[in-house]
């Protein structure tokens, strides 16, 4: 998929394999040590309770989950040594942002709330986009921006 590289890094992490409720292994990478020394990322994220209120007068909803939202995010090079993992086949480490990192959520809100700051109706929540309108002329035209905004960004 692209998201790593072999590494010279002076880190390392070690792999865990965690299942999944389909009885399949998720891959993750164990970055407590890491996330104990790094400094946090300060970006306000909304309640349920908040989006929640904002949604009470709305008939029509759509959800759209970006899948793998984190590995769209590039990594500076200094960033990227940082999340070096260990695995039989030698060191490897991310070229984009991977799960686990305690200011991933943070910094990935910081960059949706900018993209999506001109689309209106939309709350965004980690990797989800929840679109919600009072009328479906409304909901269409949101999604349309919405899905423009989002090939823009793409290019």
């Amino acid at each position: 998929m692209g998201v790593i590289e072999p590494s010279n890094s002076p880190y390392s992490s070690p792999v865990v394999l965690v299942p999944k409720p389909d009885g399949t292994k998720r891959f993750c990478v164990d970055y407590r040590k890491l996330n104990k020394v790094t400094t946090y990322e300060a970006e306000p994220m909304q309640t349920m309770t908040e989006i929640f209120s904002e949604l009470s007068n709305d008939k029509y909803f759509s959800r759209i989950d970006l899948t793998k939202g984190y590995w769209q995010v590039e990594m500076t090079q200094s960033a990227k040594e940082k999340t070096a993992f260990v695995t039989p086949d030698g060191l490897w480490q991310f070229k984009t942002m991977p799960f686990g990192l305690v200011g991933a959520p943070a910094v990935f809100t910081r960059l949706m709330r900018t993209i999506l700051r001109d689309v209106p109706n939309v709350v965004n929540y980690l990797d989800d986009i929840l679109i919600h309108t009072e009328t479906w002329d409304e909901h269409v035209e949101c999604l349309e921006l919405l899905f423009q905004t989002l090939r823009e960004i793409a290019d």
